[in-house]
């Protein structure tokens, strides 16, 4: 995918369905986990994962709390969110 040709080595998808990894893998994501298996804030849990943040987030679900997750989970002076 565009994430691999701009040398991203690290694709995280989030969603509530497991399953879905395997259809996300066809999209060049390199670690998924369901949220519902966390009990800290999704933001938390990239934040942790990531040692301070993403570089970029991108929200495509349309709800508000997770818009706020994602920019939240950003690498603060750095990173970037992109609503879709």
């Amino acid at each position: 995918g565009l994430a691999v040709a701009a040398g991203v080595s690290r694709v995280i998808g989030i969603d509530i369905d497991s399953k879905k990894f395997e259809t996300a893998k066809d999209f060049r994501v390199t670690e998924f986990f369901n949220r519902k298996d966390h009990d800290k804030p999704i933001q938390q849990v990239l934040v942790d994962m990531t040692d301070g943040g993403v570089d970029c987030s991108f929200e495509c679900i349309g709800n508000v709390s997770i818009m706020r997750a994602a920019l939240e989970c950003c690498h603060k002076g750095r990173g970037k969110s992109v609503i879709v």
